[in-house]
């Protein structure tokens, strides 16, 4: 009997994985003193001190094997669920539409989402990783500003399991039900805000194995159009290993520093992942310490993902910090990291 754990209304793990995009203002546009501030953030985070080695160490002993362990929101403020799949080969056609469900479009059966069912019985899938095929299938008919798409109706109890089938290949895109990588974000100045810039750049890995990056996805009139990927590439061989992945693609990655290999005879273009600094950013307003956030090389370029309630009350309690205090049990938040390393 599949068992699952049904969550809110709307995809909290794509919530979660949008946070860094949703902006409204551009370093451009930004006051000299808001641009100060930032500088002053970056100024005091390139200051190396022992505790910044300490939760630096921390997090890297986690490795790229365990990041979606620390960045996906499914977590109480008390209690440490069990890690949930995320990655399904649906077993029956699902109709998918925007937020509003005023267009509509259905997925085949055996199509692979990232998603889950919320507590009143509907589906969200992630647009931005579904197949190439899909992902076009979709946005042209839902529209290409969402991120996600819910199902069209509620799933009586024999389609919520039908969706929930769960994937099994393991491959670049996912460890079999658990997706390998959750959405990165380009590391920037304004990333030391909570609320980073507009139309950050970002990458993803689709359930066909493209590597995908978006960059400049929002047309001057100001739309955002996840059909204008910058560079998708595929993924030829993956390599899973605990501290980096790599990936050898079929062709190289503009401006990522890929590397020219053979293998098996073919030429390939190798990409390695792997994580680094631990950095914090901060309200935008009011300058009062925000989440914290977990820099991943790709190749020769900084990104990074967000940190999630344990993940980031463990952070504070390195810190010395109290504030983690309210967010989740810093001893509780502490066992189930060092349980990663």
């Amino acid at each position: 009997m599949l068992s699952f754990r049904r969550t809110s209304a709307v995809l909290l793990m794509l919530l979660g994985a949008t946070v860094g995009s949703l902006a409204v203002t551009n370093a451009s546009a930004m006051s000299k003193g808001k641009l100060a501030q930032l500088n002053n953030y970056a100024k005091l985070d390139k200051k190396t001190t022992k505790t910044t080695k300490k939760v630096d160490s921390e997090f890297d002993k986690v490795g790229m094997r365990n990041l979606t362990r620390l960045t996906r929101i499914n977590m109480s403020s008390s209690v440490v669920k069990d890690f949930q799949p995320d990655v399904f080969t649906i077993g029956q056609p699902l109709a998918i539409g925007n937020e509003n469900r005023t267009h509509g479009v259905t997925l085949g059966k055996h199509s692979v989402v990232v998603g889950n069912v919320s507590t009143w019985g509907i589906a969200n899938v992630d647009t931005t990783v579904l197949s190439k095929k899909n992902q076009k299938k979709v946005l042209n008919v839902i529209g290409h500003k969402w991120s996600y798409a819910v199902s069209m109706k509620k799933l009586n109890t024999s389609a919520q399991t039908a969706f929930l089938t769960e994937h099994k290949s393991k491959t670049a895109f996912a460890y079999g039900a658990y997706s390998n990588l959750p959405r990165l974000y380009r590391k920037n100045l304004q990333s030391y805000f909570d609320t980073d810039r507009a139309n950050n750049g970002f990458v993803t890995v689709t359930a066909d194995n493209y590597l995908n990056y978006y960059h400049n996805y929002t047309t001057k009139s100001g739309q955002v159009n996840y059909t204008k990927i910058a560079q998708s590439i595929k993924i030829k061989k993956f390599t899973r290993g605990k501290s980096t992945y790599t990936y050898y693609l079929a062709k190289p990655m503009t401006g990522f520093g890929t590397k020219k290999v053979k293998v098996a005879g073919k030429t390939l273009y190798k990409l390695t992942m792997s994580l680094g600094h631990v950095f914090q950013a901060y309200d935008n307003d009011n300058g009062d310490a925000g989440t914290f956030r977990i820099t991943v090389n790709v190749g020769n370029q900084k990104f990074y993902a967000n940190l999630q309630d344990i993940a980031e009350s463990y952070a504070y309690y390195l810190q010395g910090s109290p504030n983690g205090e309210s967010s989740f049990s810093e001893q509780k938040a502490k066992a189930y990291i060092q349980s990663l390393q």
